[in-house]
């Protein structure tokens, strides 16, 4: 991926990781627009950082996404990088029973909600010449392709999917 000249969306792009990576992508002068459920910390972030524009968006919510995707396509045809890094990690107490609507949030946040995203973007991505989707992590499957405990960033070239 170049790390110029993009136009960028980040989910979650409000606080911890997603902000970090908002920032600097910014100041190497690329046009980052920051989503997520959080109204409050979206306008923080863009506040200290001029010129980052935000959207609130809930990734587990269907309807969200494709309200946001055909807006964000719309107002900003050059976008042609989709970082999924919004997330949710509940504590869980594993000596008693699982707690079903945590699990649902979780998979439904963590798992089909970058698939969603990704289905939302894809053929606008895949017009862009320097098209990128990328996801994050933070589980190993035994193949070492994940085997940094901390998260890993999944990175695909649109054009070759």
């Amino acid at each position: 991926m170049k790390l110029t000249g993009n136009t960028i969306l980040i989910t979650g792009g409000g606080s911890g990781i997603g902000r970090g990576l908002a920032e600097a992508l910014h100041k190497l002068g690329n046009q980052v627009i920051i989503s997520g459920r959080r109204k409050g910390h979206l306008d923080v972030t863009t506040k200290a950082n001029p010129g980052m524009k935000s959207v609130e968006l809930d990734v587990e919510n269907p309807a969200s996404i494709k309200a946001v995707a055909a807006r964000l396509i719309g107002e900003y045809p050059k976008l042609n990088v989709l970082i999924n890094n919004a997330g949710v990690m509940h504590i869980d107490d594993v000596s008693v029973a699982v707690d079903e609507t945590m699990l649902v949030t979780t998979i439904t946040t963590n798992l089909m909600g970058p698939i969603r995203m990704t289905g939302a973007f894809i053929d606008h991505l895949k017009k862009k010449d320097r098209a990128v989707g990328a996801g994050f992590c933070s589980y190993d499957d035994g193949s070492g392709v994940f085997d940094h405990k901390g998260g890993d960033a999944l990175l695909f070239d649109v054009a070759s999917v």
